[in-house]
């Protein structure tokens, strides 16, 4: 009986020993959140070692993210795959079908802040005129003083004299060509024309002029965007094989604007920061929380691994004894 004993108690004794100090340290990871003190003296191992180390695991974790799993060449690696890229080109094809089966009138409204909705374009059509106004009237001015146009001015100018030559009556053309008034205005008809397209310049340029004709030009653009039933796709006669183009030249110009600027994205964001100073915030409790999510199942085969320990140190313990009594 005694024999039995021997083999059976400590065996027992240290799969429970081994098991309870096991848990005992797995929970000494998180707790005591706080230090102890007992006559102002601090317990040993308060508060728990993550507590304890947090902000040292924090910045810990964040460099490690930074270095091993946010990395420009990671990510490019990641954008390179025809999995990601498939997902990609499926999420920028919704995008191009939704706004290709807009009219002009649906496109421009958005949903606003407050009750309803507001006219997109209808606040925004005036500025972006007034933007490219000077483009607008630079584009004019060059056109009209083509040589081309300031001859097609002037032959169309000295039709114009004759004409209004033509409605007078003898006694005034009889003076007109006395005077040889008609000889020289068809003479100074280039210097007219000159006169005629700096006039127009300065027109245009005029600051009443401008305003009204930004809100003219902008009117006219809403009230055919208000007018025009026809979706953006029949209006710009996009086929289908047209939005799979569409769709890839998107997907490239993307890629490629990700894949140059992506250095300079990570190091205005600052992943190790940003992910030290995340878990630096989280309560421990959360924490605690979080790693027992992720390792709750290794962590019982830790509880586990010790009760089996401790069982074949007692069986060990138990044999040596049987054999040198």
């Amino acid at each position: 009986m005694n024999t039995i004993l021997l083999f059976v108690i400590p065996p027992i004794a240290g799969a429970i020993i081994g098991f309870v100090t096991n848990v005992i340290a797995i929970r000494m990871l998180f707790r005591p959140l706080k230090e102890v003190r007992i006559f102002g003296m601090q317990l040993p191992f308060t508060p728990g070692i993550l507590p304890r180390q947090r902000k040292t695991l924090a910045v810990s974790i964040g460099s490690m993210v930074e270095r091993e799993l946010l990395t420009a060449e990671i990510l490019r690696e990641r954008l390179s795959r025809d999995d990601v890229k498939e997902k990609i080109k499926q999420t920028i094809s919704r995008i191009t079908k939704d706004l290709l089966e807009k009219t002009p009138s649906e496109l421009s409204l958005q949903t606003g802040f407050g009750s309803g909705k507001e006219n997109f374009l209808t606040k925004r059509i005036p500025s972006a005129i007034e933007n490219v106004y000077p483009v607008f009237t630079n584009a004019v001015m060059q056109f009209l003083q083509r040589n081309d146009i300031r001859r097609e001015l002037e032959a169309r100018g000295r039709i114009i004299l004759r004409n209004v030559l033509f409605k007078l009556n003898s006694f005034q053309r009889f003076f007109v060509s006395a005077g040889q008034y008609d000889q020289t205005l068809e003479e100074k008809m280039p210097e007219i024309i000159d006169e005629l397209i700096n006039g127009i310049s300065n027109l245009i340029n005029e600051n009443n002029v401008k305003q009204s004709l930004i809100t003219a030009a902008g009117n006219s653009i809403n009230n055919l965007i208000s007018e025009q039933n026809k979706t953006i796709a029949e209006l710009l006669n996009v086929r289908e094989e047209d939005k799979e183009k569409l769709d890839d030249y998107l997907l490239e110009k993307l890629t490629e604007a990700v894949n140059n600027q992506i250095e300079k994205v990570l190091s205005s964001i600052d992943i190790k920061t940003l992910v030290s100073d995340r878990i630096d915030s989280l309560e421990m409790i959360r924490v605690e929380r979080i790693i027992l999510d992720v390792l709750s199942n290794q962590l019982k085969y830790v509880e586990l691994f010790g009760g089996v320990l401790g069982f074949l140190m007692g069986l060990f313990q138990a044999t040596f004894s049987f054999f040198v009594r």
